[in-house]
Parts: C-alpha cells; structure tokens; sequence
C-alpha cells in the first residue's frame, strides 16, 4: 500500500480521512467470506456478479425511472471480469463511522470485492476520480480502474433511488 504519497495527491479533508482509514480497512479486507452477499438476513449469492445484479434490480424497483442506468450496469457488469474471492466489506465508510483507528456501524457489512468498498468511500467522500481511492488497495491489479468505476456508478445509482432529496435524485446518470 502506498499511502507516502497520500497526502500529496488529495485535498485535506479526504487525505486526513484516507489516512485514517487506511489501516483498519487493510485489516478487514483481509477477512474471507464463504458467500457473496450481506453477512446475515439476507439471500446469499454464489458470485460476486449475481449479488450486484440482485442489488440492481432492487435499485431499479425502488426508482422505475432509474432502471435504463440499472440495465447499462448490468451489461458492464457481465461485460467485466468481477470474480474475486469474497472478502469483508464495511459498505458505509465515513467519518462518523471511524472512532480510534476502529470502524463502527457494520449493519450494511457484505462479503465482496474490497474495491467495492473504496468505491463506496469515493462516494461518501464526494471525490470526483474513484480510482484516487486505490492507493488503499494492497493489489490493485490490471482492471482495478474499471471495476473501482464500476461499483462507484452502482453506488451512485444506489443513492439516487433511495433518496427522498430532489438533488440527489437529479443527478446527472451515473
């Protein structure tokens, strides 16, 4: 991980979160998942790719005028390479939720890609480049870019539908 360059590639308030983060996120990254899905109450998926496209689904149900961005998601999803081994995710990184090096607030925990997570975190923390999220990931690998993209369009489109704020509603597709 290279985290030495952190604070010279971002702006304060997300470096300082960034830094944070960095460790306790490491750590939990590392913990194995023997499905794909939430951790309990909830279907569990065999592969990564079945629970996004569950979670589409749920995306477009809630939010009918938001199912054209749904089904382009979809696509690029089948169109990707997303098998990775299942891994803890937090799914709700920020600031209120890191307390002493610790992550609080598990109820939205799966088991996933960890870069899901990052792109999650890009997200909350309002960052214009997801991939900028990546000096947190050990490996990134060849298609990290793509997939950190990817999720960070999912969980744009996540917010839009479940939101009763007109703002965030009208948001440009993500």
């Amino acid at each position: 991980m290279d985290r030495a360059n952190l604070g010279a590639r971002r702006s304060a308030s997300p470096d300082r979160f960034l830094d944070k983060v960095a460790e306790p996120l490491e750590a939990v990254h590392q913990i194995p998942g023997t499905h794909f899905g939430r951790l309990a109450g909830a279907p569990q998926h065999p592969t990564w790719a079945a629970f996004l496209h569950d979670r589409l689904a749920a995306y477009a149900a809630a939010a009918p005028d938001l199912a054209p961005v749904a089904a382009t998601l979809s696509r690029e999803i089948d169109a990707l390479d997303v098998d990775v081994p299942p891994r803890l995710l937090h799914h709700d990184l920020q600031a209120g939720h890191l307390l002493g090096g610790r992550l609080l607030d598990w109820e939205l925990a799966v088991f996933g890609d960890p870069l899901s997570d990052l792109s999650r975190l890009a997200v909350r923390l309002r960052m214009a480049a997801p991939e900028d999220t990546l000096v947190l990931a050990p490996r990134p690998g060849p298609a990290a870019e793509v997939r950190v993209h990817l999720y960070w369009r999912i969980h744009q489109l996540a917010d839009a539908a479940f939101s009763t704020d007109p703002v965030v509603r009208e948001q440009p597709d993500p």
